[in-house]
């Protein structure tokens, strides 16, 4: 939804309030004519007859459907504003709440990387420790990396700007593949068909990234599961895992932008709120679905994006 900016709110708080004015000054209008009727119809009631009065020039039907056409438009025009307000209001807190969850995130791997490095300095540190720290240090900044990557991504996407290079691809051979990189979040392959679709690979990479890590993140500890199928035309991706599980009614929401879950138990796994966004807009560039329901095996969720298959 497009944000108001403050010229407009003025524009329009100034049209609505025109709008009352001139209300006020012709239901005025119209009650002072009905008033001079009355007084005159009181000089002269012994002789008034019970025929209706019509003034010239003047009828009730126009003024009362102008009335309400005005009294309607106000209401629908605060109503507008009413919203917009409470827009903009979640909005902001939803991005001062993701301010400070991405604070934190990038202050933890900077705060770990210091520590790392000045941990390396010391002169009787052995070679045994000196590569457990470098390889710490290694995996705080591709952590770092990501969230940066992550979140040059969502503001690519916002904008419009990202590309697309679609190849035709057996999509449950890339994804053996992709299960098969050391910097692949790990997942259990299960059963299922596969189909050639034209896909990106660093889009669909950064998809199965994001649910594969959000799923061990809000699992039990346990490798998610993922599965290939085929309907008609379409081939599914499902991902599956035992953690939390998602509320019915926020499993609409969990696609937005900074969105989390509210809950203490959501809350203590830390977040930046892109992640589905991030994976829900790729599948959408590619022609595609994602939605989230239940696990039909248990409890936590399974999240699903399903493709167009190439013809």
């Amino acid at each position: 939804m497009r944000r108001w900016t403050l010229g407009m709110a003025i524009a329009g708080f100034v049209v609505v309030v025109l709008m009352v004015v001139t209300l006020l000054v012709l239901w005025n209008v119209y009650m002072v004519g009905d008033f001079r009727t009355i007084k005159e119809l009181s000089r002269n009631l012994e002789t008034v007859s019970f025929a209706p009065v019509h003034r010239a020039g003047s009828t009730l039907w126009p003024v009362l459907a102008l009335g309400s056409g005005f009294l309607a438009v106000i209401l629908v025009a605060l109503s507008l504003f009413f919203t917009s307000y409470l827009v903009n209001r979640r909005y902001r807190f939803l991005q001062t709440d993701w301010l400070s969850m991405t604070t934190h995130e990038l202050k933890l791997p900077t705060a770990n990387v210091q520590l790392f490095a000045q941990t390396l300095q010391r002169p009787n540190l052995s070679e045994e420790d000196r590569a457990r720290f470098v390889a710490l240090i290694l995996q705080e900044t591709r952590r770092l990396d990501q969230l940066v990557s992550r979140i040059l991504q969502a503001r690519r996407i916002e904008g419009r700007m990202q590309e697309i290079r679609p190849e035709r691809l057996d999509l449950r051979t890339w994804i053996q593949e992709y299960g098969r990189r050391p910097s692949s979040p790990a997942f259990r392959l299960g059963p299922g068909t596969s189909a050639v679709v034209r896909m990106d690979r660093i889009l669909m990479e950064s998809i199965l990234d994001n649910l594969l890590q959000n799923a061990t993140k809000y699992g039990d500890g346990s490798a998610p599961e993922l599965r290939t199928s085929r309907q008609a035309n379409w081939i599914s991706v499902e991902v599956l895992d035992r953690g939390l599980g998602i509320p019915h009614k926020y499993r609409k929401k969990v696609f937005l932008r900074f969105f989390r879950v509210p809950g203490r138990e959501h809350r203590r796994r830390t977040g930046t709120g892109l992640g589905l966004y991030i994976a829900n807009s790729s599948v959408m560039l590619m022609g595609g679905s994602m939605g989230v329901k239940d696990n039909p095996e248990g409890k936590g969720s399974m999240f699903w994006f399903r493709l167009p298959v190439a013809s």
